[in-house]
């Protein structure tokens, strides 16, 4: 089984847009649309069983928006859509309770886009949420390519975060730390952290995957492409360049996601 735990894509009157302004900000190529119908024939094109599609509520205005759109697709056979809430927002509680109750089983961070340092404690209430209702909380991890410094995300305040919900359900993104692998090592793979393999094949040589991969242990190693600015194709290349044994490999590329998704196909050891 093959699954993508990172992707993207918004409601088609959005979704040309969206594309357009994120590709130019961060002056990177789109390999969809956008659209859910064409994210949907790539990924199932390039052999992905299902994905996790993750949105970003980068405003209070725009959270209830944004859970309205994960909790609509809450169904689908193939996805397995991420809420998003705002630390500035006086209803994110309630909306992670509304999130949880239709089964929705995470939310994504984005804390360049949601302006506000992953360690700020104004954050630490929705955390703790997300904690006791078993909610998984995927983070960008490290710099984003559309932002100028400070990262908002890296490795250092995102220990902080681990440290301090110890039994939180937390996967950073891009290796634990776009451009920041080697603080993502020294950081995060002493914690319970899950990483995910999205935007490497375009941003970290096949080397500092393997060392990032043998720090954090395959256990706790994600497939994941960052669609549409990656591919499933393109990041199994990559993964090829590794040298993984068969059991490593179907751990990242499909049974930890089960396992943490609460799937059929997670496998214990």
């Amino acid at each position: 089984m093959l699954i993508d735990f990172h992707t993207h894509a918004w409601l088609d009157k959005l979704a040309g847009g969206a594309v357009r302004s994120l590709s130019e900000k961060a002056r990177i190529p789109a390999f969809t649309s956008g659209t859910l119908a064409d994210t949907r024939a790539c990924m199932h094109g390039q052999g992905v069983d299902a994905f996790v599609l993750l949105s970003i509520a980068v405003s209070p205005r725009s959270e209830r928006h944004v859970n309205d759109f994960a909790i609509s697709l809450a169904n689908e056979p193939d996805i397995v859509p991420f809420g998003s809430v705002h630390p500035d927002s006086e209803n994110a509680r309630s909306e992670l309770r509304r999130l949880k109750a239709a089964g929705v089983k995470g939310v994504k961070f984005h804390n360049e886009y949601q302006n506000f340092f992953v360690d700020d404690e104004k954050a630490f209430p929705l955390y703790e949420a997300c904690e006791e209702l078993g909610l998984i909380m995927l983070f960008h991890g490290g710099k984003d390519l559309g932002f100028e410094p400070p990262v908002k995300t890296p490795p250092a305040r995102m220990r902080k975060v681990a440290e301090t919900f110890k039994t939180a359900k937390i996967v950073v993104a891009h290796l634990g730390g776009q451009r920041m692998e080697e603080a993502a090592i020294e950081e995060l793979a002493p914690t319970q952290v899950l990483i995910d393999t999205s935007y490497a094949a375009r941003c970290a040589p096949p080397e500092t995957g393997e060392r990032v991969i043998r720090a954090f242990g395959a256990d706790r190693v994600l497939f994941g492409t960052d669609c549409p600015w990656d591919t499933p194709q393109n990041t199994l290349a990559w993964l090829d360049r590794i040298p993984l044994s068969e059991r490593e490999r179907a751990k990242i590329c499909g049974e930890n996601a089960c396992k943490l998704l609460g799937l059929a196909g997670g496998e214990e050891g």
